[in-house]
């Protein structure tokens, strides 16, 4: 057992070397290639100073740092250049960087958070390379969006932080006020959930063609309602724990997903609406290891009380299909429902506060964001806020008490 683990320890501490030197590999050839295209590139990025506290005992810093984003634009007449680096000093870092030998451990890391090539001619646009993928209308719960995975552990003020872009193929065709979305990504990326259990491994699906995801969306308006339609096939982002050869392992299941969505807007409201149907491997409901069939849908509005303050509300319901009684997981209900909330004040050009919540009516645990921003000066941000989770020790969110963390950032753009 000892050797194994240590065999493995090396074999993780292998891939990250060789994960750094494919970045800063692919680093230096993106800007290489930026400097061979005729148009000078534009270099911006931003200096942030951030303290993650925890809010549960022993309520130890979740994050301590300072990262500098680098990001390196450059157009010419058919194609862009868009790469954007971090480099992070976390405390983080140093508690799982190198496990074998202490005198190696390091709190930093260089990573990319975008870098593509963008084609675009009159009605149609390619983008390739590693990018963010959002699908859905909906607001923070989106059963459509199942491309881009979630960063759950790291959840703060900023997008990049707790979304994870993806290495795909993107392809948008323009016609009329329609358009359709063709999405290609062939190595599968899971959320990032803190799901920690003793001696149980991951098993990611193989890299083989018949794992290569993909999908498409219809987009289209009429007489005021905006809509889209999609299919996506692709791997459940949420990992299944199950029993194999007397050993637990960590694993993620094929799904395909049918997807609508709209928006409509009649004076101070917006009215808005997004659903999906997931089919499983489970198609009959008798494997207690895979999940059934289910539908997943939000319906809601946003209402505008000012132009500074604006007010989401939604109702969100998944419906397990097959259900099949003595063969489900005693962890999954035939109907779960929850209400979430949103709540926005901007005052231009000086600060902007949010409250983010979602509710689950079953269980009664809950999820917070509030998140303020002041404006110090040009370029300048304070950003403070926190992450909530609570409910009882089994329900979605109260498993993830110890994810209850404070944030404080101090941002520079330039």
């Amino acid at each position: 057992m000892m050797k194994n683990k240590i065999k493995q320890l090396f074999q993780a501490e292998k891939m990250r070397k060789r994960k750094r030197q494919l970045i800063a590999w692919g680093f230096f050839l993106l800007v290489l290639g930026a400097n061979c295209l005729p148009a000078a590139p534009d270099f911006q990025g931003y200096l942030k100073f951030f303290a993650h506290p925890g809010l549960t005992s022993p309520y130890r810093f979740n994050r301590f740092g300072t990262r500098l984003q680098l990001t390196l634009k450059k157009s010419q007449q058919l194609v862009d250049l868009f790469a954007s680096f971090n480099l992070d000093l976390d405390e983080r870092y140093r508690n799982s960087s190198n496990q074998i030998n202490p005198d190696m451990m390091t709190s930093f890391k260089i990573y990319p958070v975008e870098a593509y090539l963008f084609f675009h001619w009159s009605n149609l646009d390619l983008r390739l390379g590693k990018q963010f993928i959002f699908w859905g209308r909906t607001d923070w719960i989106n059963p459509t969006d199942n491309i881009t995975p979630w960063d759950y552990t790291n959840i703060t003020a900023e997008i990049e932080d707790y979304r994870l872009a993806v290495n795909a193929l993107r392809l948008n065709w323009y016609f009329g006020l329609s358009n359709l979305e063709i999405v290609f990504v062939p190595y599968f990326q899971p959320n990032r959930t803190g799901l920690e259990i003793p001696g149980a491994q991951e098993e990611l699906p193989e890299q083989k063609p018949s794992n290569w995801q993909e999908g498409l969306r219809f987009s289209s308006g009429w007489g005021g309602l905006n809509f889209s339609l999609s299919y996506w096939r692709g791997f459940d982002l949420f990992p299944s724990v199950v029993p194999e050869n007397k050993a637990l392992k960590i694993k993620y299941y094929p799904q395909q997903v049918l997807g609508v969505d709209f928006d409509y807007a009649y004076g101070h409201f917006v009215f808005k609406g997004e659903g999906a149907y997931y089919r499983t491997q489970d198609s009959t409901g008798f494997d207690p290891l895979v999940r059934n069939p289910f539908i997943y849908y939000v319906l809601g509005s946003d209402y505008n009380l000012s132009s500074e303050v604006t007010l989401n509300l939604q109702y969100v319901e998944k419906r397990v299909l097959k259900w099949q009684p003595g063969f489900m997981s005693p962890h999954e209900k035939k109907v779960t429902r929850s209400v979430s909330a949103r709540l926005a004040y901007k005052k231009e050009g000086y600060y902007s506060l949010q409250l983010i919540g979602v509710y689950n009516l079953a269980d009664g645990d809950y999820f917070l964001l509030p998140i303020f921003n002041y404006e110090i000066a040009d370029g300048l941000n304070l950003y403070a806020g926190a992450t909530f989770f609570a409910g009882p020790e089994n329900s979605p969110f109260g498993r993830n008490k110890d994810f209850s963390r404070a944030f404080v950032e101090i941002k520079y753009s330039f």
